[in-house]
Protein backbone atom coordinates (compact mmCIF):
# COMPACT_ATOMS: atom_id res chain seq x y z
CA UNK A 1 0.00 0.00 0.00
CA UNK A 2 2.74 2.42 0.80
CA UNK A 3 4.57 1.40 -2.50
CA UNK A 4 1.62 2.49 -4.25
CA UNK A 5 1.05 6.13 -2.36
CA UNK A 6 4.89 6.61 -3.24
CA UNK A 7 4.07 6.53 -6.87
CA UNK A 8 0.73 8.00 -6.82
CA UNK A 9 1.91 11.93 -6.46
CA UNK A 10 4.62 11.44 -8.92
CA UNK A 11 2.00 9.88 -11.27
CA UNK A 12 -0.35 12.75 -11.44
CA UNK A 13 2.30 15.34 -11.95
CA UNK A 14 3.08 13.37 -15.05
CA UNK A 15 -0.41 13.15 -16.27
CA UNK A 16 -0.98 16.99 -15.60
CA UNK A 17 2.67 17.64 -17.66
CA UNK A 18 1.77 15.60 -20.36
CA UNK A 19 -1.79 16.86 -20.44
CA UNK A 20 -0.31 20.39 -20.80
CA UNK A 21 2.16 19.39 -23.35
CA UNK A 22 0.07 17.86 -25.42
CA UNK A 23 -2.56 20.63 -25.39
CA UNK A 24 0.74 22.89 -26.50
CA UNK A 25 1.53 20.78 -29.24
CA UNK A 26 -1.84 20.53 -30.55
CA UNK A 27 -2.53 24.32 -30.37
CA UNK A 28 -6.00 24.28 -29.76
CA UNK A 29 -7.78 27.08 -28.17
CA UNK A 30 -11.15 27.17 -26.18
CA UNK A 31 -13.94 28.42 -28.16
CA UNK A 32 -16.57 30.59 -27.11
CA UNK A 33 -19.81 30.21 -28.90
CA UNK A 34 -21.64 32.53 -26.87
CA UNK A 35 -19.89 35.38 -28.05
CA UNK A 36 -21.10 36.93 -31.12
CA UNK A 37 -18.40 38.30 -33.48
CA UNK A 38 -18.93 42.23 -34.67
CA UNK A 39 -19.65 43.30 -37.64
CA UNK A 40 -20.14 46.91 -38.63
CA UNK A 41 -23.56 47.03 -40.35
CA UNK A 42 -24.15 51.21 -40.75
CA UNK A 43 -25.14 52.94 -44.15
CA UNK A 44 -21.00 53.67 -44.08
CA UNK A 45 -19.37 51.00 -45.75
CA UNK A 46 -15.73 51.98 -45.69
CA UNK A 47 -13.85 52.15 -42.44
CA UNK A 48 -14.39 55.53 -40.69
CA UNK A 49 -10.63 56.53 -40.47
CA UNK A 50 -10.47 56.73 -44.32
CA UNK A 51 -13.22 60.10 -44.23
CA UNK A 52 -10.96 63.48 -44.46
CA UNK A 53 -13.35 65.97 -44.94
CA UNK A 54 -17.02 66.26 -43.68
CA UNK A 55 -19.40 68.89 -44.47
CA UNK A 56 -22.41 69.71 -41.49
CA UNK A 57 -25.41 71.91 -42.22
CA UNK A 58 -28.58 72.51 -40.98
CA UNK A 59 -30.54 75.43 -43.15
CA UNK A 60 -28.47 77.77 -44.15
CA UNK A 61 -25.77 77.15 -41.86
CA UNK A 62 -22.46 75.00 -42.99
CA UNK A 63 -19.61 73.90 -41.38
CA UNK A 64 -16.31 72.28 -42.91
CA UNK A 65 -14.15 69.77 -40.93
CA UNK A 66 -10.93 67.72 -41.69
CA UNK A 67 -9.49 65.54 -40.32
CA UNK A 68 -6.14 66.04 -38.44
CA UNK A 69 -5.82 63.06 -36.57
CA UNK A 70 -7.14 59.69 -35.64
CA UNK A 71 -9.60 61.74 -33.39
CA UNK A 72 -8.99 65.51 -34.12
CA UNK A 73 -10.39 67.94 -36.75
CA UNK A 74 -10.15 71.34 -37.87
CA UNK A 75 -11.41 74.08 -40.19
CA UNK A 76 -9.59 73.84 -43.79
CA UNK A 77 -8.32 77.10 -43.01
CA UNK A 78 -5.90 74.92 -40.05
CA UNK A 79 -8.22 76.32 -37.01
CA UNK A 80 -8.81 73.60 -34.23
CA UNK A 81 -11.99 73.15 -33.40
CA UNK A 82 -11.61 71.58 -30.34
CA UNK A 83 -11.69 68.14 -28.48
CA UNK A 84 -15.23 68.01 -27.29
CA UNK A 85 -16.44 68.90 -31.11
CA UNK A 86 -13.37 66.85 -32.52
CA UNK A 87 -14.68 63.79 -30.16
CA UNK A 88 -18.50 64.26 -31.40
CA UNK A 89 -17.51 64.28 -35.19
CA UNK A 90 -15.33 61.16 -35.02
CA UNK A 91 -18.02 59.39 -32.96
CA UNK A 92 -20.76 60.60 -36.02
CA UNK A 93 -18.78 59.43 -38.50
CA UNK A 94 -17.90 55.89 -36.63
CA UNK A 95 -21.73 55.60 -36.16
CA UNK A 96 -22.65 55.82 -39.94
CA UNK A 97 -19.93 52.95 -40.26
CA UNK A 98 -21.14 50.78 -37.13
CA UNK A 99 -24.78 51.65 -36.08
CA UNK A 100 -27.74 49.71 -38.83
CA UNK A 101 -30.83 50.76 -39.39
CA UNK A 102 -33.28 49.61 -37.02
CA UNK A 103 -35.92 49.57 -39.87
CA UNK A 104 -35.92 50.67 -43.29
CA UNK A 105 -39.06 52.12 -45.60
CA UNK A 106 -39.00 50.72 -48.84
CA UNK A 107 -39.78 52.90 -51.83
CA UNK A 108 -42.82 50.79 -53.11
CA UNK A 109 -44.00 51.34 -49.06
CA UNK A 110 -43.36 55.44 -49.55
CA UNK A 111 -45.17 55.39 -52.93
CA UNK A 112 -48.51 54.80 -50.49
CA UNK A 113 -47.26 56.65 -47.69
CA UNK A 114 -47.73 60.35 -46.16
CA UNK A 115 -43.44 61.51 -46.39
CA UNK A 116 -44.19 64.71 -44.50
CA UNK A 117 -44.34 63.77 -41.22
CA UNK A 118 -40.65 62.43 -42.15
CA UNK A 119 -39.41 65.98 -41.69
CA UNK A 120 -37.01 65.04 -44.94
CA UNK A 121 -38.14 68.43 -46.88
CA UNK A 122 -36.66 70.37 -45.65
CA UNK A 123 -34.22 67.74 -43.46
CA UNK A 124 -33.05 68.82 -40.26
CA UNK A 125 -29.39 68.25 -40.74
CA UNK A 126 -27.46 66.91 -44.02
CA UNK A 127 -23.99 65.23 -42.76
CA UNK A 128 -21.55 65.14 -46.12
CA UNK A 129 -18.58 62.33 -45.90
CA UNK A 130 -15.70 62.68 -48.14
CA UNK A 131 -12.79 60.28 -48.26
CA UNK A 132 -10.44 61.93 -51.03
CA UNK A 133 -11.58 63.41 -54.00
CA UNK A 134 -14.22 66.30 -54.61
CA UNK A 135 -17.38 63.33 -54.64
CA UNK A 136 -18.86 62.46 -51.36
CA UNK A 137 -18.98 58.69 -50.47
CA UNK A 138 -22.10 59.40 -48.27
CA UNK A 139 -24.69 62.40 -47.45
CA UNK A 140 -27.12 61.56 -45.03
CA UNK A 141 -30.01 63.42 -44.86
CA UNK A 142 -31.77 62.91 -41.12
CA UNK A 143 -35.04 64.29 -40.61
CA UNK A 144 -37.78 63.97 -37.35
CA UNK A 145 -38.18 61.28 -34.48
CA UNK A 146 -40.49 58.45 -35.24
CA UNK A 147 -44.10 58.91 -32.75
CA UNK A 148 -42.04 57.15 -30.29
CA UNK A 149 -38.99 59.60 -30.32
CA UNK A 150 -36.57 56.36 -30.04
CA UNK A 151 -36.11 56.58 -33.74
CA UNK A 152 -34.77 59.13 -36.34
CA UNK A 153 -35.67 59.27 -39.92
CA UNK A 154 -32.81 59.23 -42.40
CA UNK A 155 -32.02 59.44 -46.73
CA UNK A 156 -29.34 58.28 -47.91
CA UNK A 157 -28.59 60.42 -51.33
CA UNK A 158 -29.30 57.72 -54.14
CA UNK A 159 -31.23 55.24 -52.18
CA UNK A 160 -34.92 55.25 -52.64
CA UNK A 161 -35.53 54.17 -48.71
CA UNK A 162 -35.33 56.01 -45.56
CA UNK A 163 -34.20 54.24 -43.14
CA UNK A 164 -34.70 54.32 -39.44
CA UNK A 165 -31.96 55.37 -37.11
CA UNK A 166 -31.11 55.47 -33.36
CA UNK A 167 -31.88 59.27 -32.11
CA UNK A 168 -28.07 58.53 -30.93
CA UNK A 169 -26.54 58.76 -34.91
CA UNK A 170 -28.55 62.14 -35.22
CA UNK A 171 -27.69 63.88 -31.92
CA UNK A 172 -23.70 62.93 -32.28
CA UNK A 173 -24.28 64.53 -35.43
CA UNK A 174 -26.28 67.40 -34.07
CA UNK A 175 -23.68 67.98 -31.08
CA UNK A 176 -20.40 67.86 -33.37
CA UNK A 177 -22.92 71.01 -35.66
CA UNK A 178 -22.99 72.96 -32.14
CA UNK A 179 -19.78 72.29 -30.97
CA UNK A 180 -18.32 73.41 -34.33
CA UNK A 181 -19.59 77.19 -34.36
CA UNK A 182 -17.28 79.83 -33.44
CA UNK A 183 -17.70 81.47 -30.54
Amino acid sequence: MRTWRRFTGPFLALAALAFLVAMVLIGAQPVHRQIALFEAKGVLTMAPDQIRRVEVGRGEERFVMVRTGEKSWATPEGHDIGPAASSHLSMAVQMMHTSGPANEITAAELAEADIAGFELDPPQLVARLYAEGATPVLVAHFGGRNPDGFLQYMRIDGDPRIFLMSRFVGQEWQEALNRSRPR
